[in-house]
């Protein structure tokens, strides 16, 4: 017999509940980071955060869950 015993919903911790804002975090921190770079004269420096920040980007994490 299968049992239908299943962990409620409510146990999700903080950082799992934060972990879908972090690629948005650092896309906006990348942006503003390069934004400064540019308007301060750092044009190299800012085409080297765009840079490491579009390498950090193309990260995409798949999770399959099995039930």
């Amino acid at each position: 017999m299968t049992s239908l015993d299943r962990t409620s919903a409510g146990t999700e911790t903080s950082a799992a509940r934060l972990y879908p804002w972090l690629p948005v975090v650092t896309t906006l921190a990348t942006l503003a980071t390069v934004l400064v770079l540019a308007l301060t004269g750092n044009s190299t420096a800012a085409a080297a955060v765009a840079a490491a920040g579009a390498a950090a980007g193309g990260v995409q994490v798949t999770v399959h869950i099995r039930r």
